[in-house]
């Protein structure tokens, strides 16, 4: 870390500088001079080797006659996921090598007494060349402290005295909350870090492929690289959609017209994908239809028989046929609900059900199927697509609701599907009221009906 020289420099100190980039030492070593350094010298060494610590820390009193501080600030990372590793000679495990160097030094400084004052400093994430990398880049969201803040920490921390630092100082919290309930923050660890499976030549099935999210789901496995088996009634659709697939990146795509409500078209989609493929990964239940009516307007049930076939039926007979391929190579179920399986909204009543049954049978199955296969309940608020569209959302006022795009919420799909998450919301703040649903349902139940039916009515006799 080049700025812990600059900030000794900056109070005068002299700098012995140690790196194996010898020219990369040299223009640190010109900058520390220009902010105060009265001697700086340069040894290109490898602290892996043992005659280089010998000759670098000789050279340095030899040169300066005295050595005051020693900041042992050298390190390097592979960042990979255990099971991934092929080579052990190029895998270094920066945790397991810090939790050594933070034992090891500890009892060293139980060894010293008060001879010698050793400060362990622990950083969280710093923005240096280390922080840089393609799998960390993943973790922006997480407040990242400025090298030069965290240099001047250290150097005020070391002439201190300090037994420790940690820096940013919010990282603490993170320490106590593993102290006092360590279930909790390995839960969340593993959250964050859960491994993203690559799909580039693997086989997603999709229903409800023609239009809206399912479509862009295409879009984004293609994207990924999937072969892809697209399944909905309209075959022109499907067509276009497969022709655009391929063109962002799909390897193979195959077409089959079908409706799910049907138990032998099922099992004929899902025979044909793996006649085709050999093989299934992912199968992406999306099929959905809807029809907005209050029930009390409603006059042939008949006529709702459908968004149950269509939403529910067609989910299971797509699992049932699917699942012993999926099984075989510990596949994936995506599976579209909504958040008004729980949230209620009126004029919906059959929809809702339908897609509550979803997720209570989801929920269900994935209890039996265990680790075998993962299973992702996606349950989207308003989106825009083609259904939302069609409907009388807009004529019931819900203009207001921040509807999200069909591709942020594709990409978003795939995404969670690819960790393995459980569940995935979108937009993110619908879980606003998911919570508001378990704080207080009587506040949310009268708002939903005064915006979507009072409000109606009132604006009708208007």
């Amino acid at each position: 870390m080049k700025h812990v020289a600059y900030e000794y420099a900056r109070r005068g100190a002299r700098l012995v500088l140690v790196a194996r980039r010898e020219d990369r030492l040299q223009v640190v070593a010109d900058k520390a001079r220009q902010i105060g350094s009265p001697g700086v010298i340069v040894v290109a060494a490898d602290v892996s080797k043992v005659e280089d610590c010998k000759q670098f820390v000789e050279e340095a009193v030899n040169h300066f006659g005295q050595l005051d501080h020693l900041v042992n600030n050298a390190g390097v990372v592979l960042i990979d996921f255990f099971e991934k590793v092929t080579r052990f000679s190029d895998f270094a495990s920066i945790m397991a090598s810090k939790a050594a160097l933070i034992s090891f030094f500890e009892t060293l400084r139980t060894e010293f007494g008060p001879d010698i004052g050793i400060t362990i400093v622990t950083p969280g994430l710093i923005e240096s060349e280390m922080s840089k990398g393609e799998i960390l880049s993943q973790y922006a969201w997480v407040p990242m402290e400025a090298t030069e803040v965290c240099a001047k920490a250290i150097v005020d921390s070391a002439c201190s005295g300090d037994m420790y630092l940690t820096e940013p100082s919010w990282v603490k919290v993170w320490v106590w909350i593993k102290i006092l309930c360590p279930e909790v923050f390995e839960w969340g660890a593993h959250s964050i870090s859960k491994y993203s499976e690559n799909v580039a030549g693997k086989v997603i099935l999709i229903t409800g492929a023609s239009s809206g999210i399912g479509e862009h789901v295409a879009y984004e496995y293609a994207r990924r690289r999937a072969c892809l088996a697209l399944i909905a009634r309209r075959e022109d659709r499907l067509q276009e959609v497969a022709n655009r697939a391929r063109q962002l990146g799909s390897p193979e795509v195959i077409v089959v017209p079908a409706d799910v409500s049907k138990v032998e078209d099922c099992k004929r989609f899902v025979d044909e994908t793996v006649n085709h493929f050999g093989q299934l990964d992912h199968l992406v239940n999306n099929a959905g239809v809807t029809r907005i009516e209050l029930f009390e307007d409603s006059t042939q049930f008949s006529d709702y028989a459908s968004i149950m076939d269509i939403n529910f039926w067609g989910s299971i007979y797509s699992t049932h046929n699917a699942v012993p391929h999926l099984r075989k190579r510990k596949g994936k179920i995506v599976v579209l609900a909504s958040t008004v399986a729980w949230l209620a909204m009126p004029r919906l009543s059959f929809y809702n059900a339908s897609k509550a049954a979803l997720i209570s049978f989801f929920e269900t199955l994935r209890v039996e199927l265990g680790s075998d296969i993962g299973i992702t309940i996606v349950t989207p608020g308003l989106i825009k697509s083609e259904m939302s569209e069609a409907t009388k959302l807009s004529k019931a006022k819900a203009t207001w609701i921040l509807a999200k795009s069909t591709e942020g919420c594709a990409k978003a799909i795939v995404a969670s599907a690819c960790r393995g998450d459980m569940y995935l919301t979108e937009p993110s703040w619908m879980k606003v009221m998911f919570w508001m649903k378990i704080m207080c349902p009587e506040v949310l139940e009268w708002g939903l009906h005064w915006t979507f039916v009072k409000r109606r009515e009132t604006s009708k006799d208007s």
